[in-house]
């Protein structure tokens, strides 16, 4: 028998096993699939988490410094050290803004949470009041559908004016141009200059997305709202010409903050410096224990999957002892035996895993469709890598549950093989 010949039959005469038992092989195949799809669907599942708040955290900008009285990277048993900080203030702002070199901007802003905008009869809740000066549109991406962004001249001088989201817009304008209408916030009515692009829904739960914001000129904020309240977050926006200038500038800012604030020598800051990868680094370390656990459940399931290969090859094997025995008398090699049979069980195991990814394929899909729909931010990122691992999973499962079965069958004596009833 040649090379051909002998890979050919082998292939052959276990395909026709699993034909001559369906029922059992699919059965058999199932738990392989149930594995590979564990596997698969974990790894899909943390990629595309990881991908989406990736992108989003990306936004952010890799020259873009924040400051504020949390830092974002620390916190564990130290909550209430950063809690109990001061939070920044417009005079840390002006500052900043007066002494720091090689910056594209800097702005100051104030978020006020939950509150209701009324207009024409209407109102909308849970809407975020963010007052900011004018230098927001050089360090941050705001994208306008509509109007404009208030001027440096109306910011300074407080003006009655306004710029939307999306939401708030549709709901108190369904009909009409919001731009040069009013509403009221905060007991002001405010002039709606300007309408954001539709940003979509968060997909993770927390703070309103950018189409529940709402921006005003910081110095007409006092005359809204309470600026002494605890709820309301402080935070000062600083963004670099280069990458280059990061660390520059933030030596800049530790300086200027703790001269403003009179620090002494020796005590630590009580302001905190946040950056892109300090969220970044925090989300990898995140998601890695989700792959971890992810792992650790799979890994159960496809040893689940590699005993029931095994048993179902061994029962393979006593029931085709006969013919096993006959094969033998004919001239079939120990090598060949042992081919067949593990070719059996590794086209059973792959077939099973082709079976899996088909449904994680098939799920992605779906949900993608579903989040597509919804207007939710969320990418389902189905890497080649996680379905080549699925495929060498299904084949090794294969060998390494059918190597033991197969050589039992290649070591029967033909005489005592040929005997059996």
């Amino acid at each position: 028998m040649n090379p051909i010949q002998f890979l050919t039959e082998g292939i052959r005469i276990a395909v026709g096993a699993i034909r001559s038992n369906r029922l059992r092989s699919i059965l058999t195949m199932l738990g392989v699939a149930t594995g590979i799809f564990a596997i698969v669907g974990i790894l899909t599942m943390v990629n595309s988490m990881q991908t989406s708040v990736t992108e989003s955290v990306a936004s952010l900008g890799n020259t873009t410094i924040f400051v504020h009285h949390w830092p974002w990277a620390e916190g564990g048993n130290e909550w209430y050290k950063f809690i109990n900080r001061p939070k920044v203030s417009y005079r840390d702002y002006q500052k900043l803004k007066q002494n720091l070199s090689a910056v594209r901007g800097v702005c100051y802003q104030v978020t006020v949470p939950g509150q209701t905008i009324k207009a024409s009869g209407r109102s909308v809740s849970n809407i975020q009041v963010v007052g900011t000066t004018h230098d927001i549109i050089r360090v941050s991406d705001i994208d306008l559908s509509n109007g404009r962004f208030f001027s440096e001249v109306e910011s300074r001088r407080g003006a009655s004016i306004c710029v939307i989201g999306h939401n708030i817009a549709t709901n108190l304008f369904p009909n009409s141009d919001p731009i040069g209408q009013h509403l009221v916030a905060g007991g002001k009515r405010l002039e709606v200059v300007g309408v954001q692009t539709r940003q979509g829904a968060p997909l993770f739960p927390g703070p309103p997305s950018e189409d529940d914001r709402m921006y005003i000129p910081y110095a007409v904020l006092p005359a809204m709202f309470n600026q002494n309240i605890r709820s309301l977050d402080k935070l000062i926006i600083i963004k670099a010409n280069t990458y280059e200038d990061v660390p520059l500038i933030e030596s800049e800012i530790v300086g200027n903050m703790r001269a403003v604030r009179g620090l002494k020598a020796g005590t630590d800051n009580n302001f905190a410096i946040n950056k892109q990868e300090m969220l970044m680094n925090s989300f990898a370390r995140f998601f890695g224990f989700l792959k971890t656990g992810g792992w650790v459940i799979s890994i159960f399931s496809i040893l689940i999957g590699g005993f029931s290969i095994g048993n179902i090859m061994y029962i393979c094997v006593r029931e085709r002892t006969n013919e096993i025995g006959v094969q033998k008398a004919l001239g079939a090699t120990r090598g060949f035996i042992l081919y067949q049979f593990v070719v059996e069980s590794v086209l059973i195991c792959l077939s099973g895993g082709l079976v899996g990814m088909g449904v994680v394929v098939l799920l992605g899909l779906l949900v993608q469709g579903i989040m597509s729909a919804a207007g939710l931010p969320f990418t389902v990122s189905i890497a080649p890598g996680d379905m080549v691992l699925g495929l060498t999973l299904s084949v090794g499962t294969g060998l390494v549950s059918g190597i033991i079965p197969a050589s039992m069958a290649a070591s029967t004596d033909p005489v005592t093989a040929i005997r059996h009833a």
